[in-house]
């Protein structure tokens, strides 16, 4: 086998949360360019449309479902719908999530709170271990994929605006991440994370417009600029792919240097 049919994904189905846009659409199109079939969930109906037709026009099968990813009642039929739809689960990305609400943590209510953590954390668990009972009963293995965040390991120096509820939820998925590899590696499920630096996406278009906060977010990354979304397509299909076949536990870090210095 070539080393580039390790990359190759053809016949597998796969699964990407918060798909419709940002991040999550250049992955799930990435996972169809590279021969998967892709289902994506988001609470943005039109924009998850519009990615699953760009899916499909690249001659794969694709579904869309609009899913509240707190709700575990919505994930089960969605999962279901997509084993229905797609006839299995090889791949789940699990990239939805909410961006920080700018507030010092003195002021953050006790809801938004839960719902940070619920929302960047518990949904990560709610859908992989749907997923992976799935992955369990087929006896095929399986690969999970994680978003993180540099904000696992780092809390962003973004004043006045704050991050503190972001960062703890995201170190929680690098440890969930872990936890999971541990469980399920009897299984033939992989699990990693991703953990990228700041890049250009809708979530962090409210930082953006501190000019201050984007001069000291660049002066602190080596590479002098923000991540550009199709960065990201070539480490997930590495993830998702025979090419990581022995990597499972890992948190991989994509930030331009960020976290070097």
């Amino acid at each position: 086998m070539s080393v580039l049919d390790l990359f190759s994904l053809a016949g597998r189905a796969a699964i990407v949360t918060g798909g419709a846009r940002g991040l999550g659409r250049q992955m799930a199109l990435a996972l169809a360019e590279a021969g998967a079939h892709v289902a994506i969930c988001d609470l943005l109906e039109e924009d998850g449309l519009c990615t699953a037709a760009e899916i499909a026009g690249l001659g794969r099968r694709a579904h869309f479902g609009r899913v509240d990813v707190t709700s575990t009642g919505e994930i089960e039929a969605f999962v279901a719908q997509v084993i229905e739809r797609l006839g299995k689960i090889d791949i789940l990305v699990n990239n939805a999530g909410m961006s920080s609400d700018g507030l010092a943590l003195e002021e953050e209510p006790d809801d938004a709170w839960r719902r940070m953590i619920d929302t960047n954390l518990s949904s990560m668990f709610y859908f992989g271990k749907r997923v992976a009972r799935h992955m369990i009963d087929r006896g095929e293995g399986g690969a999970i994929i994680n978003m993180a965040s540099i904000n696992a390991f780092v809390i962003s120096n973004i004043a006045p605006r704050h991050n503190v509820p972001y960062c703890v939820a995201k170190a929680g998925v690098a440890q969930l991440t872990r936890g999971m590899a541990a469980d399920w590696v009897s299984y033939g499920i992989r699990v990693n994370a991703i953990a990228p630096g700041t890049m250009l996406t809708a979530q962090t278009a409210a930082s953006r417009r501190y000019p201050e906060i984007m001069e000291r977010i660049i002066a602190n990354t080596p590479m002098k600029r923000y991540g550009e979304e199709d960065e990201i397509k070539g480490l997930v299909v590495y993830l998702a792919s025979p090419a990581s076949s022995f990597m499972t536990g890992s948190v991989v870090v994509m930030d331009g240097g960020t976290t070097i210095w």
